[in-house]
């Protein structure tokens, strides 16, 4: 049963959220471009939904994430989608400092940069800068911001994390796109780390990093997923690209469980339980 969500809907118990951020940072927010679905497979739930030209983000509010009857303020994204089809990045600047939503933030549910100053972690891109850009400045602007972003440590950020982010690049220049779903994972479903110093908001650190990546198979309405799930602890012994990414892949079913989220419910209930209970041991060819 295709069960595609219908425009834009995002109500906190206190508000109604509009679809669109709001800040003087941000570059124009531009629909994504004729032809994209950046979560054509539509993930569920949403929370502040916001569709930017190069991405779709859920951005966390104060629902109860943890099960415990009330509500939390994680300060993340709870997953990022986004289409990423065959070209080569642009080269532009990184604007600084990262941009805030100004009604999540006068709300206490979105951080500004303060957050992640002084706090040994670095504003990990769900949606990559480089992938971005393959759609120009304004795109790449935009992924500027920290409806976008989760603590990262620096060597996964530049590491493990980036080499993933480069296989799917050669993935989308190979197949001509991909589909790609991120975010943050909690072990116990519950930050157990926060940052921020005395006086800012504090933003929860995850424990590890899901993605997952979908590709056309070339047979009608049938579709390819790896999904990969990257923990933060140990992150010194994989601090280079080059680390080998199939220790990582999971089944979709083992990403669902730990974060409470629900993949790819646009296809065929059948055709979804296959694929999502399904461990790949092979990554796809580059």
């Amino acid at each position: 049963m295709d069960r595609r969500r219908q425009g834009c809907r995002t109500v906190v118990a206190w508000v109604f959220l509009t679809c669109c951020a709001s800040a003087t940072g941000f570059k124009p927010i531009l629909p994504p471009p004729p032809g994209y679905q950046h979560d054509r497979f539509n993930t569920e739930p949403d929370d502040h939904l916001c569709e930017f030209h190069a991405y779709t983000t859920s951005f966390d509010t104060a629902d109860d994430d943890d099960g415990d009857g009330g509500p939390d303020l994680w300060r993340i994204p709870e997953w990022v989608a986004y289409e990423l089809r065959k070209g080569e990045p642009g080269d532009f600047d990184r604007p600084s400092p990262w941009i805030t939503d100004d009604t999540l933030h006068a709300l206490a549910i979105a951080p500004d940069d303060d957050s992640y100053k002084h706090s040994g972690f670095s504003r990990g891109h769900m949606c990559m800068k480089d992938h971005a850009a393959r759609l120009g400045a304004n795109a790449d602007h935009n992924t500027h911001t920290v409806l976008n972003a989760c603590p990262q440590l620096q060597c996964m950020n530049g590491g493990v994390w980036l080499g993933l982010e480069n296989k799917t690049a050669q993935w989308a220049d190979k197949y001509g796109k991909v589909w790609i779903v991120c975010g943050p994972v909690f072990w116990t479903r519950k930050p157990s780390k926060f940052i921020g110093d005395e006086g800012e908001l504090r933003v929860a650190v995850p424990d590890a990093f899901f993605k997952i990546v979908v590709k056309e198979s070339g047979t009608l309405e049938i579709v390819d997923v790896l999904a990969f799930l990257i923990p933060q602890e140990g992150v010194e012994n994989y601090c280079s690209t080059n680390h080998p990414l199939q220790p990582y892949l999971v089944s979709v079913d083992t990403i669902e469980s730990l974060t409470g989220l629900d993949f790819l419910t646009g296809l065929p209930d059948d055709q979804e339980a296959a694929l999502e209970k399904v461990v790949q041991i092979d990554l796809w060819p580059t």
